[in-house]
């Protein structure tokens, strides 16, 4: 398990410290998407917090600062923010409940899978370029969901289901590959 040791000065890089505040952000982020007066609050923490998102991997990569703690928070804050906006938009803004669940399953499949990989083979598994796709069309729609309901995030969340399709095949078959050892192509260990 050595290639997957955390050292405590990856928590200064400056990407790790805007996933850690994506997490803090979230539960004022939930707060503001539970209250339907507080739309534009909720909409500028929701942008705020996958901002952050988007530009994490690019510092980490610019400064030399790829870091296992960045390849295990990233993915996780990723899913947490995504998969409890959409609880919560289902609950307050007509965010199909059936999309909700397939994106749940996914999600805790993904991360059940990669604590398998992790403990079998002690290697962190990485992000597929699909996966972050999914991730950019999801943030579209959500941000849709919160501006304006179901009117424009429904459209949005439709094209989402595109690459969250192949991301949910191409996991699977990255995660059986694993399991009996072949390389796959783009199982690199890179944020």
């Amino acid at each position: 398990m050595d290639n997957v040791k955390i050292e405590a000065k990856e928590l200064l890089y400056p990407s790790n410290l805007l996933t850690i505040s994506r997490l803090l952000l979230l539960p004022v982020t939930l707060f503001y998407l539970g209250c339907p007066e507080r739309r534009r609050e909720a909409l500028a923490c929701l942008a705020l917090t996958m901002f952050t998102d988007a530009i994490d991997g690019p510092i980490a990569r610019s400064r030399g600062e790829v870091s296992r703690l960045g390849e295990l928070l990233d993915p996780i804050a990723d899913k947490l923010v995504l998969d409890s906006t959409a609880i919560i938009l289902s609950r307050t803004r007509g965010f199909p409940w059936p999309i909700t669940g397939l994106l749940l399953f996914r999600d805790i499949g993904i991360l059940l899978a990669a604590l398998v990989v992790l403990g079998r083979r002690a290697k962190i598994t990485t992000a597929q370029s699909s996966g972050k796709a999914t991730t950019v069309a999801l943030t579209a729609a959500t941000l849709g969901y919160v501006a304006d309901g179901p009117r424009i995030g429904r459209p949005l969340l439709w094209l989402a289901m595109i690459p969250f399709g192949i991301s949910f095949v191409q996991y699977g078959v990255r995660f059986i590959r694993l399991m009996r050892g072949q390389n796959h192509p783009s199982g690199s260990n890179s944020a």
